[in-house]
């Protein structure tokens, strides 16, 4: 998905300063505006913009205090502040710092100087959320894939769900595994979870699929998603390309007779099939979805129509709302 540009929120009261620094920044940035601090306090909030430009002297509520009112809110304490002023007393510009400014861009303006003040802390800012983000995927991250986890993966769908993206997401979860883990060993099982990650995204790259999201739900299932137009592409490349790759994670004997033997639930010896791997997915553009449990319930059951297939499958729900 491409990157949103930078949001900058002006909180002025002067319009003539809102449209001096909007014509100065809306070749760059995406810029939103408000002509008191009640107003602007409730828009940033809403906006979560990654930078604030903020008047010191308005009324009825002055700059110094809708700053220390955005610094005491969690949505908005990260928000850096740029003190917009003409005043040039170094007690008011300590003030400010002491209670969160960024920095101050005086008035008159300097364009040139404005608009490198801006940009350093709009950038600053920016890094910092990125920063907050990779940091925020280590933490759920597998261990194993290094893929982001449960809570990433919620995130991430009921983001998409929110902005009615034309997504796809894919469930895909491996048949026969535990036969192979009683067998070869847990060592070895984790190499074909490693392996069945690198393959998801190895797929997308091939088929220069550039915004696809991975994530590792833990054990032996993944989720994909991305753009529904690709889905099925996506889907058949991929078990064409596991099917055919996973025979290197079994030993001579073993691809001989095209299959194992190993002990099942009972204690009985089994011949058990290669490991293979069952895809289930739901079309996120249908409108048919409004929840991430919806998606999820949807997903586990058609994985279970899939599995009753023998061999890597894939179905998918386009049904339409």
């Amino acid at each position: 998905m491409m990157n949103e540009p930078i949001a900058i929120l002006i909180i002025d009261d002067a319009v003539e300063v809102i449209k001096t620094l909007s014509a100065l920044l809306r070749s760059d940035y995406r810029v939103y505006f408000a002509t008191d601090g009640d107003a602007g306090l409730k828009l940033a909030k809403q906006k979560k913009p990654d930078l604030i430009l903020l008047d010191v002297m308005m009324e009825p509520m002055d700059g110094y205090e809708v700053c220390r009112r955005l610094k005491s809110d969690p949505d908005t304490s990260d928000i850096p502040v740029i003190f917009v002023t003409a005043a040039a007393d170094t007690e008011d510009e300590k003030k400010g710092f002491e209670i969160g400014a960024a920095d101050y861009i005086r008035k008159p303006f300097i364009p040139v100087v404005t608009l490198a003040r801006i940009h350093h802390h709009a950038q600053l800012s920016v890094n910092l959320k990125e920063i907050k983000r990779l940091y925020s995927l280590a933490l759920d991250a597998n261990p194993i894939t290094k893929l982001p986890g449960n809570n990433s993966i919620r995130k991430h769908i009921e983001e998409l769900l929110a902005t009615h993206q034309a997504r796809c997401v894919l469930y895909c979860d491996l048949d026969s595994f535990k036969s192979y883990n009683d067998k070869y060993g847990f060592a070895k099982g984790d190499d074909i979870i490693l392996f069945t990650a690198q393959q998801m995204q190895s797929v997308a790259k091939a088929l220069n699929i550039r915004d696809a999201f991975f994530g590792h739900v833990g054990g032996d299932d993944f989720v994909v998603t991305l753009d529904s137009a690709e889905a099925e592409t996506y889907a058949e490349t991929f078990i064409q390309s596991f099917d055919k790759l996973i025979t290197q994670f079994y030993n001579k004997a073993d691809l001989d007779n095209g299959y194992i033997v190993s002990t099942n639930r009972e204690g009985n010896l089994v011949q058990f099939p290669f490991v293979s791997i069952s895809i289930s997915g739901v079309d996120l553009s249908s409108g048919r979805y409004q929840s991430y449990l919806e998606v999820s319930d949807t997903c586990a059951d058609l994985k279970h129509k899939v599995k009753m297939l023998p061999g890597s499958n894939y179905m998918l729900d386009r049904r339409k709302e």
